[in-house]
């Protein structure tokens, strides 16, 4: 069995910015001290989906999951097989000396 990958595709321009987590970073790596934006994503299957095995979505609070606010849908995800490719096609061979083309 193959392992499996899930990408994901969305419209940033339809992320609600008033939801980024803004950080400084800490430690003592090579980022410790730089600012960073964190936007929290949330994937729903949708294994009948015409679009993908997963919609995306912004995350919610606790609360607002309580009121049952919906976020917009931003995207799509879909399950894929690492390492697995489409087969190979064909190489097509040009006929030897005395051969012609005709398989029969």
């Amino acid at each position: 069995m193959n392992p499996k990958i899930i990408t994901i595709s969305i419209d940033a321009t339809q992320l609600d910015k008033a939801r980024f987590k803004r950080i400084t970073r800490k430690g003592s790596g090579p980022r410790a001290g730089m600012d960073a934006v964190f936007a929290d994503l949330v994937l729903v299957a949708t294994p009948e989906g015409k679009f993908g095995d997963y919609i995306v979505k912004q995350q919610v609070t606790k609360e607002e999951r309580a009121a049952r606010l919906e976020m917009p849908i931003l995207g799509n995800g879909k399950v894929m097989d690492v390492g697995e490719r489409a087969p190979a096609a064909p190489v097509p061979q040009e006929p030897t000396q005395g051969e012609d083309s005709v398989p029969f």
